[in-house]
This record gives C-alpha cells, sequence and structure tokens, in this order.
C-alpha cells in the first residue's frame, strides 16, 4: 500500500549573489572565531609543557656527564631547564602584553584583556623565577633539592652578585603582577612595560660568562636578546588572545606588530650569533660541540622563520585591508543584513592567524633551545682570568700604552651599544611614523654610527683604566649624541601645554617657565656631576649594569638641555646653563689635588701615564676645553637666530 506523499515546492539553484547559508543557530561558531578561554588556557598549558619538556631533554643531552649538574641531584637537573622555559615564555607573555596595551591596540577591551593576560603572565613569572632560584642555589652549592642541608648556605649564595641578581628578578616580577592589576590605561601599561623590562635586565646579569673577560659582551646580548623574544614573541602570542574584533585583525594592527617584530628580528639574529660567538672555542665546535649544534639550529630557525613571516605578514595586511573595504562596500549595498548575518571570519583574516599559530609553535621550539642552552655548559669555559692589577679591577688584559696606532687599531665592540643604534633608526623609519626630513635622518644616523663609535673603540678600551677617557667617552656621549636625540624627539602636544610656553601665556608665565625647564635641563648634568664625585663611580667601574646606567645618563644629559630649550621662550639660558656646569667642573679637575676613585685609577698597574693624577688634570683641561667650544658655538647660534 503506497503513502501519499505531500507536494513539495521545486528547489531553486542559488543564483549568482545569492547566500544558501542555512541561519545561525544557538551555540554555532562562525568559521575562525576564537575558542573559548578555557580551551585557550588548556591549550597554551600543553603547548608550554611540551617546550618544557623538549627544554629539559636537550639540557640533559647537551650536559652529558657534567659533574655539577649531576651532584644537583635530579630534581635541578631536569627542573632548571623546565622552569627557565617556563620564565622565559611567561615573562615575555609580560612584557609582549602590555606593549600591546601600550601601543598596538586603540579599544578598551582590548587593551583591558592584554593587561589581564600581562598580569596572569606576571604571577607565573614570579613562580618560575623563584623556582629559578632554587634550582640555581641547588647548582651551585651541590646540595639537591629536599636534601638536609639544602637552604644551609642561602645567606651566603643570596650575597652573591648571581643571587642578588635572581632575587632581584623575583621581587620585581610580583611587582610586576601587582601593578598590571591596578587599572587597564595606557600609561599604567607603558609602566609595566618597564617594570617587565627591568625584570628582564635582571634575569640577563644572570647569564653564562658572568665571571671571565666576556661577561659583559654576555649580558648585553642576553639583554637584548630576551627583550627582543618579548616584543616578538609576548606580543603575537597575546594577540591571538584577544577577542575578535578591529583591534585583533584589522591591517593596521597587522603593519604595526610586523615593524616591532622585524626589530625584533634584528635583534635576535645579531644578539645571537654574537652570543654563540663568545663561548666558542672555534669553528670546529660547529661539529663537535652540541652546545654549538643547538644554537646553530636556533639561529636557523629563526632566520627562515622572520624571512618568512616578514613576508607573508605584509601580503595579508593589504589582502586584510583589501577584503574590509569590500566588506564595507557590501554592507551597504541591497541585502546588507542579510549578507552580516552569518559573521563568518574572511579568508585572508583565517590565513593570517594560521600563519601567526605557525610562527608561535616555531617559536616555542626555538625558546626551548634556548632554555636548554642556558642550562648547558659552553664549549668554551670560562676565560683564564686576565692577570695583573688592570685584570683584577676590570677583568681585562692591560691595554698598551696609548699611541696613534693603538688609538686607531683598539676596538672593543659594544653589543647592546649596536642593538640601540638598530632599535633608534628602526622606530625612526616606521610606517606609521610621520614623514621625515632627510636632514634629520642624516643626523639620526650620523648620531648612531658616533654612539657606537664611541662605545665600542678605544676610547671605551681606555676608560677602564685611565680617568680622562672615562671622562672622555661620556663628555662625547653628552656633546655628540644627546644634542642630536633631544632635537629630534617628538615632544607630546601635552607637555607644551604644561610648560606654558603657549603664545597667549602671560609674559611672566613665559619667563617662570623658562626658568624651570632651565633647571630641569640641568639636573641630568648636575647627576653626571655628582656620579664622579661621590662612590657612585665605582658601581660603574665595578658592574655592567651600572656601567649602562651611567652611559644612559650622559645621553640623558645631553638630550634634556636641548628637549628643553624647544619648550622654553628663552632658549640661552636652557642651553647655557648645564654647560656652565659642566664647564666649572672641568676647571675642578684641572686645578684639583684629589684623584676621582684612586684606589681605581691608581690602582691599574700602569708603566705608562702612571701619574694618575696628571692624567686626571689633563681629562680636566680636554674636559673645560669642550665645555667652553660648545658654549661659544650655542652662543654663537643662538645670536644668528
Amino acid at each position: 500500500m503506497s503513502r501519499a506523499r505531500t507536494p513539495q515546492a521545486p528547489r531553486s539553484r542559488p543564483g549568482p549573489g545569492s547566500d544558501d547559508r542555512r541561519p545561525p543557530r544557538p551555540g554555532d561558531q562562525p568559521p575562525g572565531a576564537a575558542l573559548p578561554l578555557p580551551a585557550v588556557v588548556a591549550l597554551v598549558a600543553l603547548a608550554v609543557a611540551g617546550v618544557a619538556a623538549l627544554a629539559a631533554a636537550t639540557a640533559a643531552l647537551a650536559a652529558g656527564d657534567n659533574v655539577v649538574l649531576i651532584d644537583a641531584g635530579a630534581i635541578a637537573r631536569h627542573g632548571a631547564p623546565a622552569a627557565a622555559v617556563l620564565a622565559d615564555l611567561s615573562g615575555a607573555l609580560t612584557l609582549g602584553g602590555s606593549i600591546v596595551a601600550a601601543w598596538i591596540v586603540r579599544e578598551e577591551s582590548a587593551r583591558s584583556r592584554a593587561l589581564l593576560v600581562s598580569a596572569i603572565c606576571a604571577g607565573v613569572w614570579t613562580l618560575a623565577q623563584a623556582l629559578a632560584l632554587a634550582f640555581s642555589y641547588a647548582v651551585a652549592t651541590g646540595q639537591p633539592v629536599g636534601s638536609p642541608r639544602f637552604g644551609s648556605d642561602a645567606s651566603v649564595f643570596l650575597g652573591t652578585d648571581l643571587g642578588v641578581w635572581l632575587i632581584t628578578g623575583v621581587v620585581v616580577a610580583a611587582l610586576t603582577t601587582s601593578v598590571a592589576l591596578l587599572g587597564s590605561s595606557v600609561a599604567l601599561a607603558r609602566a609595566v612595560v618597564l617594570l617587565a623590562g627591568l625584570g628582564l635586565f635582571a634575569k640577563a646579569m644572570t647569564g653564562h660568562a658572568a665571571g671571565d673577560a666576556n661577561h659583559e659582551v654576555a649580558t648585553s646580548t642576553m639583554l637584548v636578546h630576551l627583550l627582543a623574544m618579548g616584543i616578538w614573541v609576548g606580543a603575537l602570542g597575546v594577540l591571538q588572545l584577544l577577542p575578535p574584533g578591529p583591534d585583533r585583525d584589522s591591517a593596521a594592527v597587522i603593519r604595526r606588530f610586523s615593524h616591532l617584530a622585524l626589530i625584533a628580528w634584528c635583534a635576535l639574529l645579531i644578539s645571537g650569533v654574537w652570543a654563540l660567538s663568545v663561548r666558542m672555542n672555534g669553528p670546529s665546535d660547529v661539529l663537535t660541540s652540541l652546545y654549538v649544534q643547538i644554537g646553530v639550529a636556533k639561529a636557523v630557525l629563526l632566520g627562515i622563520l622572520a624571512l618568512f613571516g616578514l613576508r607573508q605578514r605584509r601580503l595579508l595586511a593589504g589582502r586584510v585591508e583589501a577584503d574590509a573595504g569590500a566588506r564595507i562596500s557590501a554592507s551597504a549595498g541591497p541585502g546588507a543584513g542579510a549578507a552580516g548575518s552569518g559573521a563568518a571570519v574572511p579568508e585572508p583574516i583565517r590565513e593570517y592567524r594560521r600563519l601567526a599559530v605557525l610562527e608561535l609553535g616555531l617559536m616555542g621550539i626555538a625558546v626551548g633551545l634556548a632554555a636548554a642552552m642556558s642550562s648547558s655548559p659552553p664549549p668554551a669555559q670560562q676565560s683564564a682570568a686576565a692577570t695583573g692589577p688592570a685584570g683584577i679591577l676590570t677583568g681585562y688584559p692591560l691595554p698598551p700604552a696609548p699611541g696613534l696606532v693603538e688609538l686607531l687599531t683598539t676596538w672593543r665592540p659594544d653589543a647592546y651599544a649596536l642593538a640601540a643604534a638598530i632599535v633608534l633608526l628602526l622606530l625612526w623609519w616606521r610606517p606609521t611614523g610621520p614623514a621625515r626630513s632627510s636632514r634629520s635622518s642624516l643626523a639620526l644616523l650620523a648620531a648612531c654610527a658616533v654612539m657606537v663609535l664611541i662605545t665600542s673603540s678605544s676610547v671605551a678600551v681606555y676608560a677602564k683604566v685611565l680617568v680622562s677617557a672615562h671622562l672622555m667617552e661620556h663628555l662625547l656621549l653628552m656633546l655628540l649624541v644627546g644634542p642630536v636625540l633631544g632635537a629630534l624627539v617628538t615632544l607630546p602636544a601635552a607637555l607644551r601645554r604644561a610648560a606654558g610656553t603657549d603664545q597667549d601665556a602671560p609674559a611672566e608665565d613665559g619667563r617662570r617657565s623658562t626658568a624651570v625647564l632651565a633647571a630641569l635641563g640641568a639636573v641630568p648634568v648636575l647627576l653626571l656631576v655628582a656620579v664622579y664625585a661621590t662612590p657612585l663611580l665605582r658601581l660603574a667601574l665595578d658592574g655592567h649594569a651600572a656601567h649602562l646606567a651611567l652611559l644612559h645618563l650622559a645621553v640623558l644629559a645631553g638630550a634634556a638641555p636641548v628637549a628643553a630649550s624647544r619648550l622654553a621662550r628663552g632658549r640661552a639660558l636652557v642651553l647655557v646653563t648645564p654647560l656652565l656646569v659642566v664647564l666649572a667642573a672641568g676647571i675642578v679637575l684641572m686645578t684639583g689635588s684629589d684623584l676621582i676613585q684612586s684606589s681605581w685609577f691608581g690602582a691599574t698597574g700602569r708603566t705608562w701615564r702612571a701619574d694618575a693624577l696628571a692624567d686626571q688634570r689633563q681629562g680636566g683641561i680636554a674636559v673645560t676645553a669642550m665645555a667652553a667650544g660648545a658654549l661659544a658655538a650655542v652662543l654663537l647660534v643662538l645670536r644668528r637666530r
């Protein structure tokens, strides 16, 4: 018996421009939509666990039968690389998330999510740093974790340079966590960037070769490496955790991040190759040392990954922008409501997200390899300590007597200055920056070249043992590099209003603000003079961190007066005041009878220029002459204007 069939309307084939998709149902997710937060957390935890396991296995293979690591016990031997990779990844995400919140995204919701991710990662970073501290103590003292004697020498260990920097890293990470939870403003995000950078700086001070002649190169390259990884890996990872929207997937965001990634890639590759070279005995280590082979594999991986990612992301940015324009045009036409009901993620954006996930996966492997290297002994063990008084004080052998040939051929390249110059130039020519005149660009190029030249040439080499050279290094940075940066830096409009230099401001307010700006412009110079006049100089001579801080202060001493003069009505007072301070300091050095840091500059064991006080007076003459020349040049320029 046949059942009657209900007649149905014939199905029509979809014509051009028609949409035969079913309407969305509750619980549906559009293609390419973000995963739920618990799923994202689970995937991130699984990826981190895999990278940590890779780091532990690779470190165990590279360490071999190293006696120190075996004495530290199995927990420290296998836990140190895992804690290192966890600290590296969480520190990178903390820095990257705060950078995303401070400069990349614009919407409040995206900035809040980025800072929340930074706060969570900073908490994990604090715990990982504490674990790394415990494992480092176990390795340094040979006391396995959990043994009866574990912790008995903690006070001694924490009094060493390594212990001080490790505990500093834990404290700074904890402070970063607290600050990141305070709000979601741009100013707060930039404060988190500063704190995260300080935490990575503390980590860099604990690198390999902490006691030999390559200590400064090792710490400088590690600092650049850690900051670059945070900018690249951290920012890219946090961008993928943001909710879908224009602040995650727009062409502008992709372009802004691409330029940051380019800066980070340059810094990563240069610092990584440089750091590896100082830990090698020679080219043969590429064939005989697993440590070097891991480093070479990491460098090759970074190079291929960066070139591929940069090209693809630039192409995708154009496609995303074109697709966004097409969707805007379509939404303005007939049937816009039906077309937008599916909320499907466009194909260029899905392709960009797949590329980002692939990039993060490869970078995770690179981070795991880096953590394995940090927990393994390099082929070149600590170099033989430099002999003689100069070697004991500076860590370097005493340079030869300074002659014309020696001044031209003595070099000690400074990785930090080179990286800083590259970053300055790439930031100057960023895609979203304003139009730059050729004159300004040439001035910045010259300033960066001079900065690298001063910090890498014979001036920096002899500054370790001669008062005069030390004075010249910092004065040249102040007079040649600082003013250019002060003239080119963009001054916010809010700062101009706060300075009271608007044209419609009363004359009395203008004079008062000029006096205040003159005082503020002279503060860095006064601080620089105070360092030379107090025991603080010994910290800069004896420690690399304080040495870098003093170099920054010298550049700031030249940049601050020039920047302040751009805000003041009376430029002469603002520019002349710091030079008068330097002139007075030069006269004191030229005529004084007390040697600056006599226990250092008077104890280097020099047979040439053995009279340290006479050398200081000659340095004072040079300071006085340079200050007088700069003062005359400033007055001449102001008179012509």
